[in-house]
């Protein structure tokens, strides 16, 4: 076959800490090296002030040496508006995520003997990842120049990967525990077809916090030995601590016990955790997860899901001991952990083979592979003001999708009303839930859909509005607004926290000014 009738399509985890890359073609898995020949990428970026950017092993090593300089953990601003400025020009988080996007595309290009442009990649997100970290991961693929097949949730990958949608005996329990993200999805068969049940989680819980906790134990022990606390204005100090943090949390997964030492300038500090100090340190965390856990479970058994029969686990702070030992504990299964730093990008490269690639030229697993169905993480409801009885003195939220309805959604309706007799425009908002639990507080949901709807026909107060939802298999939303007569309505929306095309544009120029370093 000609290499131009090949699609180079490849899987993407864009992690939190790390980022991994694989390709697949005819049922063969390949890691796509790390620039530094490593099998992770570190979501790590630097702006040299000679305006050269590096991502990766080597933007991490400035952390200490030029912390000013460096961006860590940006996923964790992913939908919010969060401005940096860089070698004179202002970089959103989607700006910043699409160069670390451009470093893992070139290293698949180069590996792959293709250009960048040439590849057709699915992107993974944080299955509990709301609309507006969806479209700004998006976005950020488009800023970079990289065509996005699809978003896909990091469980879902993960289930590809274990091959859990061929398994249809077998309900599973994906525990994702990143370096800034926590998803926990219930996976299994319904009539045949495998699908998400139920999914739960937090977009800022992960290794980090770990690490964080970690730090705190290391610092009561160097001001222990130099009794003072000036050392924590010490930048490179603080960098080298911090990144001890994370080493001895790797040793702590393998022994009871982990030392370190540290220099500082003449002086060197002897360190060494416990792991049971550690575990009694981060007990709050654990019991975060095991709550997510248990409403995942209640929220799959109302929906009629089979019995748990196993834990996989993604992600590499679930190499924690504590992590297996809690989950064993509640759940009274096997727990299997196999790969978990590769497992969602191997499972994305396992999609976007069946997207671009004819069955025929697949090998014979992958032809046969079902989609797993996805579901909305979270509910969506419609900003309400009282106008006809029941009157409400306050604004409230409306419930009009559910959180775990099974996507895609379809036009599906939300009805509203105007106000005054002869209203000819109204302002309708969708906000996305924001917390754990179901509100109708507005400030316990998040607006993630704003729109105003113009040339409404003259009527009466209280005429129906129809807004038309849909939502993709991959949770972006899009909308359309009808009068009582089934009339489509100019609308202009926004997504909250979004970027826009102009500034989408002005991101892709903006990085386009910097030169990615090899």
């Amino acid at each position: 076959m000609q290499r131009e009738n090949l699609v180079q399509s490849i899987g993407i985890d864009l992690g939190t800490t790390y980022s991994c890359v694989f390709s697949r073609a005819q049922g063969a898995e390949r890691l796509i090296a790390a620039a530094d020949g490593g099998d992770l990428t570190p979501s790590v970026v630097y702006f040299d002030p000679d305006g050269s950017v590096l991502v990766g092993t080597e933007a991490k090593s400035y952390v200490a040496s030029d912390p000013d300089n460096v961006v860590l953990g940006i996923k964790r601003q992913m939908g919010k508006e969060f401005q940096l400025e860089y070698g004179g020009r202002t970089l959103t988080p989607e700006g910043i995520s699409a160069l670390i996007l451009k470093r893992l595309a070139k290293d698949a290009a180069d590996a792959l003997g293709c250009r960048a442009e040439e590849l057709k990649a699915v992107i993974t997100v944080p299955a509990y990842f709301g609309v507006a970290e969806k479209e700004a991961t998006h976005a950020a693929a488009k800023i970079a120049g990289l065509h996005c097949l699809e978003l896909l949730a990091e469980p879902v990958a993960a289930a590809y990967a274990y091959g859990a949608h061929t398994e249809s005996a077998s309900t599973s329990l994906v525990f994702d525990l990143g370096g800034g993200t926590f998803d926990v999805a219930i996976i299994g068969f319904d009539r045949g077809s495998p699908r998400i049940w139920a999914v739960d989680g937090e977009t800022r819980l992960g290794g980090l916090d770990w690490d964080l906790r970690l730090a705190d134990l290391l610092w009561e022990q160097v001001e222990a030995q130099t009794g003072n606390d000036d050392i924590r204005d010490d930048d490179e100090f603080v960098a080298a601590l911090n990144s001890a943090s994370e080493q001895v949390k790797r040793q702590l997964s393998q022994s009871a016990s982990a030392p370190k030492t540290i220099r500082h300038g003449k002086h060197k500090f002897a360190l060494s955790v416990l792991r049971t100090d550690f575990e009694t340190a981060t007990r709050d965390l654990v019991l975060q997860c095991r709550q997510s856990v248990e409403r995942v479970c209640g929220a799959a058994t109302a929906l009629g899901a089979p019995p748990i029969s196993r834990v996989l686990l993604v992600g590499g702070s679930t190499r924690m001991p504590m992590i297996r030992v809690f989950l064993s504990d509640l759940l009274k299964v096997p727990v299997e952990i196999d790969d978990p730093d590769e497992a969602v990008a191997r499972g994305a490269a396992v999609l976007a083979e069946q997207l671009t690639v004819p069955p025929i030229l697949r090998g014979t697993t992958a032809a046969a592979a079902p989609r797993i169905t996805p579901v909305l993480p979270r509910a969506l409801g419609v900003y309400v003001h009282s106008s006809a009885e029941p009157w409400r003195p306050d604004p409230y939220v409306r419930n009009a999708l559910t959180a775990n309805t099974q996507l895609p959604i379809v036009a599906h309706q939300v009805s509203v009303a105007t106000i005054l007799d002869n209203q000819d425009k109204a302002r309708i908002q969708l906000y996305e839930q924001g917390g754990a639990l179901v509100s109708e507080r507005p400030e316990d949901n998040r607006l993630v859909f704003d729109c105003e709807v113009s040339d409404i026909p003259r009527a009466n107060g209280g005429t129906e509005i129809r807004l038309l939802v849909s939502i993709g298999i991959d949770g972006r939303i899009t909308a359309e607004a009808r009068s009582y007569k089934n009339k489509l309505l100019p609308m202009e929306a926004f997504i909250e926290g979004v970027l826009d095309d102009n500034e989408v544009a002005k991101q892709a120029q903006a990085i386009a000014g910097f030169i990615l370093a090899d």
